[in-house]
């Protein structure tokens, strides 16, 4: 689905959305980018051979090896094949698989910094990539005033429109992948309480097994040593379905208005910078639904968009596979939308 609002339309960059496609395939994960560092932050560069059309900056999601995962990095060579500058910055509190109030302005923060140095965002046009929950992070931040300016497009992988629906998914649903259950229970369950150490680390060890196995959804059976009492005990409660929806309670009371940074903003200008939306249809950590939703507010609101749900993606993945070629056409069109954008 397409909506064009009151942007500027572009021409769509086929022979880009080819070229990154086509770079997915080669499957360049292992292949390290030049690393530097900005105030204290590491950032990944993919730099083109020639000169950079325009720049992009892209914020990992909930992955353990942040912008060091195979994944992440195989997506900015794809990105670099189409003759974009890409930054991949690391974002600790993200990589740490936390989720806290402070990450939506940790994130804005960052991403303000990188587009006012200009040693790192060399290229007068700036676009936004983000997968899963950082999305919110990203469509977020092209409201600063600081980034409004220079931003020509999003791109949104995988992300929600509703952060309780999401939770109550993730909690309650027997189709839902168990590593989003483990993060949230492990962020609800802080290390900042003593008396929650041991649930702290039992939490963290099954996160972090099941962040590094990517081969599919974990059983939580064999992540929990049911003979502990303590590992007996959250076993149950992320298994049990009573014990499930009163966890699932005490998580949506949690998103109190503190968490506000977590929420699809309620109006955009009318300057917003057009919005990608890509979801994986199987994908069971954030229901396609959640795009299909976010898709129809900005519809209402007026935001030139795209969405795609498509069979290629798993949740996360970025990678790419091109065995259901009926549905190439779909995919190649989004890139080729949203590259065209970049490059206004």
């Amino acid at each position: 689905m397409r909506v064009d609002g009151g942007t500027k339309r572009a021409y769509p960059d086929w022979l880009g959305a080819l070229q990154l496609l086509s770079t997915f395939r080669r499957n360049l994960g292992d292949r390290l980018p030049q690393t530097v560092v900005h105030s204290g932050t590491e950032v990944d560069i993919y730099q083109p051979a020639s000169a950079p059309r325009a720049t992009a900056i892209f914020v990992p999601g909930l992955a353990i090896r942040g912008r060091e995962d195979p994944r992440i990095r195989n997506l900015g060579w794809a990105l670099r094949a189409t003759g974009l500058r890409v930054l991949i910055p690391d974002v600790p509190s993200i990589r740490a698989l936390k989720i806290s109030v402070d990450q939506p302005d940790e994130v804005q923060q960052l991403l303000e910094s990188l587009a006012a140095d200009s040693t790192m965002v060399t290229t007068p046009g700036l676009s936004l990539l983000s997968v899963s929950f950082s999305g919110i992070f990203v469509l977020r931040a092209a409201l600063s005033t600081v980034l409004a300016q220079r931003l020509h497009a999003l791109c949104l992988i995988g992300g929600y429109f509703d952060i309780e629906r999401v939770a109550s998914f993730l909690i309650n649903s027997d189709r839902a992948d168990p590593y989003g259950r483990l993060v949230i229970a492990r962020s609800y369950y802080s290390n900042d309480d003593p008396k929650l150490a041991s649930v702290h680390e039992v939490l963290s060890r099954c996160v972090e097994a099941s962040a590094l196995d990517n081969t599919g959804p974990n059983d939580l059976d064999t992540l929990f040593d049911r003979s502990d009492p303590v590992e007996a005990g959250l076993h149950r409660l992320l298994t049990d379905p009573h014990e499930r929806q009163g966890f699932c309670r005490q998580i949506i009371t949690m998103f109190n208005d503190s968490w506000s940074g977590y929420r699809v903003p309620g109006h955009f200008p009318l300057d917003m910078p057009p919005v990608f939306l890509l979801h994986g249809r199987q994908d069971r950590v954030i229901p396609p639904e959640e795009s299909c939703r976010l898709a129809q507010l900005l519809q209402d609101r007026g935001v030139s968009h795209r969405l795609c749900v498509t069979d290629f993606l798993g949740h996360g993945d970025t990678a790419i596979s091109l065995a259901r070629l009926s549905q190439l056409y779909r995919l190649l069109a989004g890139f080729a939308w949203f590259l065209g954008y970049t490059r206004n």
